[in-house]
């Protein structure tokens, strides 16, 4: 179980997708110097936090990008939600970034976002 915290809602998604790219690699290692924009939307929370996610793990299998750091902003219209974040990386490179382990997928599989305390929680499963 993955689990991010922040103050707000932006600052736990970012720190889920942190979370998700340390897991596969050394985030501490990548540097910043490749800027890309990431945009989604989901119904609920939680469908916003699996297409995040899964976009954030995409640009890392598909476009090789090691990803570090991201401004979320994240709104609600209407019965749906949107994300967009500017995100900060490098090029993958597996022996700089220091190669855990190959993460699958995403899963919805006890997949929450809640409140509790003044801070924000989201927890996610990723498949290996």
């Amino acid at each position: 179980m993955v689990e991010a915290y922040g103050r707000t809602l932006n600052d736990a998604f970012a720190n889920s997708a942190k979370a998700l790219i340390n897991i596969v690699c050394d985030v501490s290692k990548v540097d910043l110097n490749k800027r890309v924009i990431i945009e989604t939307a989901g119904f609920d929370l939680a469908s916003l936090l699996y297409n995040w996610l899964e976009k954030v793990l995409m640009a890392l299998l598909i476009n090789n990008l090691a990803l570090a750091k991201f401004r979320v902003r994240i709104e609600q219209r209407e019965d749906s939600y949107f994300l967009s974040s500017e995100c900060e990386g490098e090029a993958f490179v597996r022996r700089k970034h220091h190669y855990k382990v190959e993460v699958k997928a995403i899963t919805y599989h006890e997949m929450k976002v809640t409140k509790s305390k003044g801070k924000f929680i989201v927890q996610y499963l990723v498949d290996l």
